[in-house]
């Protein structure tokens, strides 16, 4: 597996980029999308589920299906972002429910036990990878980008979508790249800024910011910015979910090429 840049990944494009959840595409990837899409790269977003099991900040009154603000929420983030490419993983064909989780450490999530069978971390693998295979061949992407094994911080649904992405890969012979987990748990809101190290080149994706930021905003119901962050010449976003925890979202991309 090899560190790859921004500039290397653009050489793939169009890139298909594969997420579990409404927020997730800002979350793990906003400045990456972000400058792909500034670097004249298409961007494809291919989202599992509809986010079914959030939740809503109690300071907001919003009547509607959470599906549906999800819907909206995301539309948003990816018009911040400039990414003009959005499908669900099945399309219209299959709807793969969100799978909800728990902590099982602070900053380490884990399987609920309450998931559906239908839901998507619990369903047929084969036929998420053969959805996943349908949308990439139908954009005609040259490479597939996900999660790592650890899914940023364990959340079935997530480490569900990088063994698709995998296995998507492998299946239609086109590289996959994987976004680096790296400590994400933050333990108070005014606690020191600290960027975790890599053993491989980062990308600085400052520029990207002002996107990000925008991007992050349209998820008012589930989460809220607390301040700008800064650690030697990186720059970041930390934000408040819903639970209450902090998350450090920085302006860079460690990832690496696992299949070519």
């Amino acid at each position: 597996m090899l560190p790859i840049t921004v500039a290397e990944l653009t050489e793939y494009a169009p890139l298909a980029v594969a997420h579990a959840h409404p927020d997730d595409e800002t979350l793990s990837t906003g400045p990456l999308l972000n400058t792909l899409v500034e670097l004249g790269a298409e961007v494809m977003v291919i989202t599992a589920t509809r986010g079914e099991r959030g939740e809503i900040r109690a300071d907001v009154d919003d009547p509607r299906p959470l599906v549906d603000i999800r819907r909206d929420e995301l539309a948003a983030a990816l018009r911040a972002l400039g990414v003009s490419n959005h499908a669900y993983l099945g399309g219209d064909t299959r709807h793969y429910p969100d799978s909800g989780m728990r902590w099982i450490e602070p900053d380490r999530a884990g399987p609920d036990d309450s998931a559906p069978e239908e839901c998507f971390s619990r369903a047929d693998i084969s036929t998420e990878i053969a959805d996943l295979a349908r949308a990439v061949t139908q954009f005609g992407a040259g490479a597939i980008i996900s999660y790592d094994d650890v899914g940023t911080y364990g959340h079935p649904d997530h480490v569900r979508m990088a063994h698709v992405a995998r296995g998507c890969a492998a299946k239609l012979g086109v590289p996959m790249v994987e976004i680096v987990s790296l400590p994400t748990h933050v333990d108070a809101g005014d606690s020191p800024a600290i960027l975790p190290t890599f053993a491989g080149e980062f990308n600085n994706l400052a520029a990207s910011l002002p996107a990000v930021r925008a991007a992050l905003g349209a998820y008012g119901t589930q989460l809220e910015i607390v301040c700008d962050i800064a650690d030697r010449d990186f720059r970041g976003v930390r934000v408040r979910h819903v639970g209450g925890q902090f998350q450090d979202i920085w302006a860079y991309a460690p990832m690496r090429l696992v299949t070519r």
